[in-house]
């Protein structure tokens, strides 16, 4: 499978991987945004 830089994916905006595409999980969709995300750590 072609990568998703390449197949120009959703880019993620927020995070660790900020500027990056998103990955695919295994059944092919993209990933979501954690469930966490935008939470202040504790």
């Amino acid at each position: 499978m072609a990568s998703p830089k390449d197949t120009h994916g959703p880019v993620v905006k927020t995070g660790p991987t900020a500027g990056q595409n998103r990955t695919r999980n295994q059944n092919g969709q993209w990933r979501k945004k954690r469930s966490d995300s935008g939470q202040k750590r504790k």
